[in-house]
């Protein structure tokens, strides 16, 4: 289920920077990630702005994601010396280096590893008092 349309995106959450035809797929993206932090609890209370909310700042953390992963398979495949990304250029004395594919790719999966901090913050900006976050057990006091 996804949570907040286009019109939602853009008239109550006043959203400018995803178009509207990437909007549904990146509002998925955002949508599952609010199922599997709320353990699907949030498909009963959809209606609540909090979840369209989160889901509308999901979709757009969601494109700035898949702008750095594009940008990366882009340096990836269209970098010289067999596949290697340009690394560093000197004008003077003119020198350039060139970083290997495997460490492009390995800094590419690093980078979507550094996004789940700011997914899980900004679920729990949004959905924090509402209950959805809640996992159940008891505070030992």
């Amino acid at each position: 289920m996804i949570y907040a349309d286009y019109d939602y995106y853009a008239n109550s959450y006043f959203g400018r920077s995803i178009p509207e035809d990437d909007f549904p797929r990146l509002a998925l993206r955002g949508s599952q990630y609010i199922d599997y932090i709320t353990q699907g609890k949030a498909e009963a209370q959809a209606e609540l702005a909090e979840v369209k909310m989160c889901c509308c700042e999901l979709a757009e953390q969601y494109q700035t994601i898949d702008a750095a992963k594009t940008l990366a398979q882009k340096n990836l495949s269209a970098g010289a010396a067999d596949g290697a990304e340009v690394q560093s250029e000197t004008v003077g004395g003119w020198s350039r280096s060139y970083r290997s594919g495997g460490d492009s790719a390995q800094s590419a999966a690093q980078a979507e590893e550094a996004w789940k901090p700011a997914l899980r913050s900004i679920a729990q900006r949004h959905l924090a008092r509402t209950g959805l976050l809640y996992r159940g057990g008891r505070c030992c006091l």
